[in-house]
């Protein structure tokens, strides 16, 4: 993929060197935002590899790792980049940058790893896709919405690769020999991350911790969660690593995250955060999901999560959505942006670095563009209305 390589860096990034990422369908992936859909992948350059049919070592020696490494060292984008070119051009610091901090000596060392256990879930985030929320998957097989949810087309893709990867024979946490495979890598890891789908409600996690913690509890622990289930059981497999993140997965005060990740529930989410406050060994950050929805209504929630983590919040996070292209959140009104940059800079540093993402929502399109993709969201929230017995007209009037 050819972009200005102009004041970049080499290798152009860190990721491939020093992580692996197992995704829901159990990909092997040289980083957590590698695209899986480019039309350059699944060929023989690019290959899928699959922890079901091949190990890390495997990964590790093939053709497509060794292109990929050639990439980033000649300073040159990858296939499956595409995320990372698109904060490029928009000027947001991400993931690409994110990897700065890992150990870097040529070769392959594994510092950071990420583990999906599926797309199980409890919530249908309106940004989200079937790939990564089971609600979402069978809200649209319920209600036909294949033509009608922008979200929900992707589901033939979904259903696609996993009949292609073997996803529905046998999903790869259930391969007990690869199964303990992921956790010896693990065991020497620096630092382990869990993402869903919703990693709390998936008995995997607790059985992953339950066995990495009778080889190893040396690993920094990472849960990323709605914060919507927190059992007993994880509760007390965490307390056995004395380092554990919670990233707690909140796009707005109350009402409106209910909203965005319906069906959370604000109260149960406040009474499972304090029983997380409680534990000593855990550190808590906040990740917002910035988009068309709640742009603008954000201060609200980091006046909450100063006030109710205190010195127990870690960071407070921004992400930004850049697909589907009607979530963006440049679509939103001048009012809204302005709100935004004049929070960005009322909270910034060490605690929270909201400026980052500013280029992605400065982004312009043409006024014909940007009147489809209202239109768009608009359709796409009326779905939702329907299916859901929701009123986004009374969460977001403005809109």
């Amino acid at each position: 993929m050819t972009l200005d390589t102009k004041q970049l860096p080499k290798p152009l990034c860190k990721w491939p060197f020093s992580h692996i990422s197992i995704d829901v369908y159990g990909n092997i992936r040289p980083c957590c935002a590698w695209e899986l859909h480019d039309q350059k992948l699944n060929t023989s350059q690019y290959p899928l590899f699959n922890i079901n049919k091949q190990s890390i070592n495997d990964y590790l020696q093939s053709t497509f790792y060794n292109n990929v490494i050639d990439d980033m060292n000649n300073s040159k984008w990858s296939a499956g980049c595409r995320d990372c070119v698109l904060e490029h051009k928009a000027g947001v610091t991400g993931t690409r940058q994110a990897g700065a901090k890992f150990p870097f000596n040529g070769k392959f060392q594994l510092y950071d790893m990420e583990i999906k256990f599926g797309n199980l879930c409890n919530q249908g985030c309106i940004m989200c896709s079937p790939m990564n929320s089971s609600v979402l998957e069978q809200e649209a097989i319920k209600h036909d919405l294949f033509k009608q949810n922008s979200n929900s087309r992707r589901l033939d893709t979904h259903l696609g690769l996993q009949k292609g990867s073997g996803i529905v024979e046998m999903p790869w946490f259930d391969n007990e020999e690869r199964f303990n495979e992921v956790v010896e890598w693990a065991a020497n890891c620096h630092t382990v991350k869990f993402r869903g789908g919703e990693p709390t409600v998936n008995k995997n996690l607790q059985r992953f911790l339950d066995r990495l913690s009778t080889i190893t509890t040396e690993p920094y622990i990472f849960v990323n969660t709605n914060a919507h289930t927190f059992t007993e059981k994880l509760e007390q497999v965490l307390e056995r690593f004395p380092q554990v993140e919670i990233s707690l997965s909140i796009d707005g005060y109350g009402s409106l995250n209910e909203y965005i990740r319906w069906p959370n529930n604000w109260q149960k989410l406040e009474s499972n955060v304090a029983r997380m406050i409680a534990m000593p060994n855990v550190e808590l950050s906040v990740s917002a999901t910035v988009q068309l929805m709640n742009l603008g209504e954000l201060e609200p929630l980091v006046l909450w999560s100063r006030d109710t983590l205190g010195d127990r919040m870690n960071e407070f996070m921004v992400n930004v959505v850049h697909r589907p292209d009607h979530w963006q959140p440049c679509l939103a009104s001048q009012r809204r942006k302005d709100s935004y940059y004049e929070m960005a800079e009322k909270y910034q540093k060490p605690k929270c670095d909201l400026k980052k993402i500013n280029g992605a929502i400065e982004k312009t399109f043409d006024q014909q563009k940007t009147d489809r993709l209202m239109q768009e969201a608009v359709k796409q929230l009326n779905i939702y209305n329907k299916v859901r017995n929701v009123s986004w007209q009374s969460v977001i009037p403005e809109l």
